[in-house]
């Protein structure tokens, strides 16, 4: 099969992992309690990187405060870096008349189109699992003490494999 398979059958590779029963009690419980998310950060759309890219952000803040919600502006700074570092990013993503003025970092602007762009069209199409409100990114529902870390392991895997895979597909 491939991964287009294992996706249509399963929702998402930890779907197959849970069916496999390769994962340990502790994944176990969290794909249950956390299944739509995880089909989510799999399953999400992204003509461009943008999403991944802030969910990466996110991550980067360490497993205790991954979860806690962002502004464009807290975002902006990893985010420039982050498409602006690797030239295979920049050309990529970030070279369109919009992106290529954004080269030089301006963080009102970065942060205007993270708003723009990953922030609202992913709360919209997210059905209440992410949600802006009042200038704030986060999550719509609530993460148990208990799941945290496997959540943020898991989370992590799929958001930077779907980071590799994006751009892996794109270059090519």
């Amino acid at each position: 099969m491939d991964a287009r398979q294992y996706k249509q059958e399963f929702k998402s590779y930890y779907g197959f992992l849970y069916w496999a029963d390769e994962l340990n009690e502790d994944e176990r419980t969290v794909y249950n309690s956390y299944k739509d998310w995880l089909e989510e950060v799999e399953k999400t759309g992204m003509a461009k990187s943008y999403k991944m890219v802030l969910l990466s952000y996110m991550l980067s803040r360490g497993e205790d405060k991954w979860h806690n919600p962002v502004t464009a502006e807290e975002a902006a700074p990893y985010f420039h870096h982050y498409l602006t570092e690797k030239e295979y990013r920049r050309k990529i993503d970030f070279s369109d008349k919009t992106t290529k003025a954004l080269w030089e970092y301006d963080q009102n602007k970065v942060a205007s189109l993270i708003v723009r762009m990953p922030i609202t069209k992913w709360s919209e199409s997210s059905k209440g699992l992410l949600i802006y409100e009042d200038g704030q990114f986060g999550f719509g529902f609530d993460i148990d003490q208990q799941d945290m870390s496997v959540l943020y392991k898991i989370t992590k895997d799929i958001c930077e494999y779907r980071l590799h895979a994006y751009f892996e597909r794109k270059g090519n």
